[in-house]
């Protein structure tokens, strides 16, 4: 649902900077502290034509530019920048390639324009791959972002790094574990290099049981994987996306396999975000037909929000709702085949009895219960 400015919308977003001016002046513009890659940014395209969607959709590129642009900002130093900056014009022409999921706080179009103010969550790890790739020659462009090669090493946790296994390639990624058990670091980046990987990752998980959830007969059980990042040709350190969700089921066995297979699969949408490289042809929008059976009527509007969430989507819109059925239809540049792992991971959402077939996605949608009893 689109917003459109009005008196009222600038008299509130008036108070709003009155009040919130002096803390936001302490801290980088666009930057949220509280979590890494996460972005406050605007875009603006003037409509031509009446084509309020054109514009919607250039003022998104133009938002995501911004966003790339001030990760960039803290990876880079000023003489770096300047040296780089036919590479950076391409990695920020592929902004949208880098952007996990965005969120409107406030999108119209008015006075001939059209303007949209975004949260966006950039895929940092992913632009740092494509940073480490300029020392290898000085002519050589930048290259898209892929889903790259991934080597998993367990750290003393293979239940885990077998349903993050799992979990990535039914992502699409290329990923492998390793065997035998690498002796270290040094060692695990040689075998990775062996096999064209070019990303080692060390997986490490725990679990506890929290004891019965009064008046439920169900167990509760928390628990928490950790993936560390580390780039096999050079050593650095990429990142070190983690997971802790919580479980509840009929006794601790059930409850503890269901944590870490949510655990395991929310790691892997942060080392291959949105169904990673798997976009279409030439990169050209397309569209994707989510049909959903629907289980309570507010599955409707939050499988809506979470198909916009993603961030390969451009738009998507509500076709049709029947009795138990619903059709959403969506513009992307990702194919459905990546599209259906990305929806799979909105934590608002339970997700069964998924197929794709071509550009159709078919899908049994329900609430999730809340995460505490």
């Amino acid at each position: 649902m689109r917003r459109r400015f009005g008196p009222r919308s600038t008299v509130i977003a008036t108070a709003l900077v009155l009040v919130t001016g002096p803390a936001r002046a302490q801290m980088p513009p666009g930057a949220l502290p509280a979590q890494p890659g996460l972005r406050i940014v605007s875009g603006q395209s003037v409509v031509i034509g009446g084509n309020a969607a054109g514009a919607r959709e250039r003022a998104l590129e133009e938002a995501f530019r911004q966003a790339v642009d001030q990760s960039l900002a803290e990876f880079l130093d000023a003489a770096t920048r300047a040296g780089q900056a036919r590479a950076i014009k391409g990695l920020e022409a592929r902004a949208r390639t880098y952007v996990r999921r965005y969120r409107a706080l406030e999108e119209g179009e008015a006075n001939g324009a059209y303007s949209v103010h975004l949260e966006v969550e950039v895929d940092e790890p992913a632009l740092r791959r494509a940073i480490e790739t300029w020392g290898q020659s000085p002519s050589r462009a930048v290259p898209p972002a892929v889903v790259s090669g991934i080597l998993l090493v367990s750290n003393g946790a293979p239940e885990a790094t077998s349903l993050l296994l799992s979990a990535l390639v039914a992502a699409g990624a290329r990923a492998q574990l390793a065997e035998p058990a690498p002796k270290d670091v040094a060692d695990a980046q040689r075998a990775a290099n062996r096999a064209n990987l070019p990303q080692v990752v060390l997986v490490s998980a725990q679990a506890a049981g929290e004891g019965s959830v009064r008046g439920t007969g169900k167990v509760a059980v928390s628990c928490r994987i950790a993936a560390r990042v580390i780039s096999a040709p050079s050593g650095l350190a990429l990142g070190e996306p983690d997971a802790a969700p919580r479980a509840f089921a009929a006794d601790e066995a059930g409850a503890r396999a269901e944590c870490l297979t949510r655990a395991a699969g929310d790691v892997a949408a942060r080392l291959a975000p949105a169904g990673g490289a798997v976009t279409a042809p030439g990169g050209e929008l397309r569209t994707v037909t989510v049909e959903a059976d629907i289980v309570e009527p507010a599955a409707v509007v939050a499988l809506l929000k979470g198909v916009r969430s993603v961030g390969s989507v451009s738009s998507a819109e509500l076709r049709r709702v029947e009795s138990g059925h619903a059709e959403i239809r969506a513009r992307t540049r990702a194919l459905a085949t990546a599209l259906a792992p990305a929806l799979a991971r909105d934590a608002a959402l339970a997700l069964s009895n998924v197929e794709v077939a071509g550009d159709v996605i078919r899908l049994r949608a329900r609430l999730r219960p809340p995460a505490t009893p």
